[in-house]
């Protein structure tokens, strides 16, 4: 299992719902823990590859398993620099909400309804446009706002892109 790069069709295809919570799906999203960490906070399914609607993260607290997430209210907003996984060495400011109400099944096949704030909600907000199709370039209001690291292997490219066709990519 690797990570998908931008570019790839996956990233801009809507995940397909989970039927049924399985053991095997919730060993898979264990196993992606490996590819988001030390860098990362979260992953999505189709950032390796799955057209599946289910993302993993840990914002410090443990991994937590999301399964087909539907964000019910957004509140407030805020600003705030962000990076991905699947575009590496880019990074670039964000508006999204401050306050989410997400209903989604859990490990266990639980539907679960609850309230996330700040810097989770923001991890989620950016799980869940990965399995809508959206990256968080296409958030991007400002392509002068953008950094690039040195030796990103898609950043020359996606900022040049941005520059020329807008924020779609």
């Amino acid at each position: 299992m690797k990570i998908v790069l931008i570019g790839s069709p996956i990233l801009r295809k809507k995940a397909q719902p989970i039927r049924k919570v399985t053991s095997e799906l919730v060993h898979l999203a264990e196993s992606m823990e490996d590819l988001m960490k030390p860098i990362g906070v979260g992953l999505a399914a189709p950032q390796v590859g799955l057209s599946q609607a289910f993302f993993i993260y840990d914002v410090g607290e443990g991994l937590h398993i999301v399964v087909n997430p539907q964000i019910l209210d957004r509140k407030g907003s805020a600003t705030d620099e962000e990076g991905c996984l699947s575009i590496p060495g880019v990074y670039a400011p964000v508006d999204r909400a401050t306050e989410i109400t997400l209903s989604y099944l859990d490990q266990r096949g639980k539907r679960r309804i609850h309230r996330y704030v700040d810097f989770e909600a923001r991890v989620i907000q950016h799980e869940f446009d990965h399995l809508q199709g959206m990256l968080f370039v296409d958030r991007i209001t400002d392509p002068s706002t953008i950094s690039v690291q040195e030796g990103s292997p898609v950043g020359a490219a996606l900022t040049q892109t941005i520059r020329e066709k807008g924020q779609q990519l």
